[in-house]
C-alpha cells in the first residue's frame, strides 16, 4: 500500500525520493483508471479548503479529488471568515475537520498552522511555493516521455513560487532544470541553495542562464508563468519592460529539442509571457498539466491518509492517533493504491 510518512505537504521537500517516484506512478494509475474503481480512502473524512487567493484549478481539483476518494469538502474564503492567527485557526479546525488545504499569500501562514496541527496541512499555493503544481508537472513529463531521468526542462520568466517548486522537486526525480530570469527577478537564494543540495543528492543539475535562447537550447520542455503574480499587480507596468525578450514563442521554441513540451501552470496572459501560436501547438501540454492537478493531488492525499490509517484506522484525523510509526525502507514493487 502506497504511503507518505509526512503528515504535511508544504514545500515538497517532505517527500523522500521513493515516495515521489511512487506518488507519480499512483497518479498515472489514477488517471488511467478514473471512474472504473471506487476509492474510499477519505470515507467519513471532511477536508477544509481555504482560499485566501482566487482559484480555478486548485478549487476544482481538490474539491473533485476529495469527493472521488470518498470524502467531503467545506470551502472557506477570506470574505467568509474573520481574521485569526493561523495557530488558533488550525486548533479550531482540527476539532471539526480531518485535513486542510490552504491557498494563501505568506508561506509563514502554512508553517504556523503546521506547527500546531494534528491533521494534514497541504499547501495549495503560497507566495514562496506551489508544490502541487510541480507534482502535476512531473506527471505531465512522465506521461509525455515515459521517463523522467535525463530530461531537461527550461523555465523562462519570473523567479516565483512556481520556479521554486520546480527547482525543489524536478531534480529530485531526475530532471535537469535550466532557468533564465531577468535581473532582479531571480529565485529566492535560500530556496535555490536547498534546491542545489537536493539536485546533487539525486545526480541532477540546476543551471542558470543569461539569455532565454541559451536556456532552452536542446531541452525537452519549455516552461513559463505570468510575469506578474497575484499580489504584485502594482508592479505590472515595470515588469513588462523588464521581461522584454522573455516571451515563449515560435522563435524561442525553435532552439529546443524536437517535439519539446510547452508548459504553463495557468492562468496566462496571452501575448505576454506566451504567444498565441504556442498555446494550441501540437506539443502544448498546458491543459494536460491542469488536469493532472487532480490526479497528482489524489495520489498525494492517498499516500498521506493511507499512512494515517496505518497509525489508527478507527481514528484518522483524531489528535490521539498522532503517534510515531516506524518507516520501512522502500523497495520497487507493484503498488496497491488503496
Amino acid at each position: 500500500m502506497f504511503k507518505i510518512k509526512s503528515l504535511h505537504f508544504l514545500t515538497g521537500e517532505e517527500l523522500t525520493h521513493p515516495e515521489l517516484v511512487d506518488l507519480l506512478q499512483v497518479a498515472e494509475e489514477l488517471r488511467k483508471s478514473r471512474g472504473t474503481k471506487k476509492l474510499n480512502t477519505l470515507q467519513n473524512q471532511t477536508m477544509a479548503l481555504i482560499f485566501e487567493k482566487p482559484s480555478l484549478r486548485t478549487r476544482l481539483s481538490f474539491s473533485v479529488g476529495v469527493q472521488e476518494l470518498g470524502g467531503q469538502v467545506v470551502e472557506l474564503t477570506s470574505s467568509q471568515k474573520k481574521h485569526e492567527d493561523p495557530e488558533d485557526a488550525i486548533r479550531v479546525m482540527q476539532g471539526i475537520v480531518h485535513g486542510v488545504m490552504l491557498r494563501t499569500f505568506a508561506h509563514e501562514n502554512l508553517e504556523r498552522m503546521a506547527a500546531k496541527a494534528t491533521i494534514p496541512i497541504i499547501n495549495g499555493l503560497s507566495d514562496l511555493h506551489h508544490p502541487c503544481q510541480a507534482l502535476a508537472d512531473l506527471q505531465t513529463l512522465l506521461h509525455a516521455f515515459g521517463k523522467l531521468k535525463g530530461l531537461k526542462l527550461a523555465y523562462v520568466g519570473d523567479g516565483n513560487n512556481v520556479l521554486h517548486s520546480l527547482l525543489l522537486l524536478l531534480p529530485m526525480a531526475g530532471v535537469d532544470v535550466h532557468y533564465c530570469c531577468p535581473k532582479g527577478f531571480e529565485p529566492d537564494p535560500f530556496i535555490l541553495e536547498r534546491a542545489h543540495l537536493r539536485a546533487a543528492q539525486a545526480g541532477s543539475k540546476i543551471r542558470s542562464f543569461k539569455t532565454p535562447k541559451s536556456a532552452v537550447k536542446g531541452v525537452n520542455a519549455i516552461y513559463t508563468d505570468v510575469w506578474t503574480s497575484m499580489g504584485a499587480e502594482d508592479q505590472a507596468d515595470g515588469r513588462l519592460q523588464a521581461f522584454t525578450g522573455f516571451q515563449v514563442n515560435a522563435e524561442l521554441y525553435s532552439h529546443a529539442a524536437a517535439n519539446a513540451l510547452i508548459m504553463h501552470c495557468l492562468p496566462m496572459n496571452k501575448g505576454q509571457e506566451i504567444s498565441a501560436e504556442m498555446i494550441d501547438h501540437p506539443c502544448s501540454a498546458l491543459f494536460q498539466q491542469a488536469e493532472n492537478r487532480l490526479h497528482a493531488q489524489k495520489a498525494l492525499m492517498l499516500g498521506i491518509w493511507n499512512n494515517l490509517r496505518k497509525r489508527s484506522p478507527e481514528k484518522v484525523g483524531d489528535r490521539s492517533a498522532r503517534t510515531q510509526v516506524s518507516w520501512q525502507p522502500w523497495t520497487p514493487s507493484t503498488l496497491e493504491i488503496d
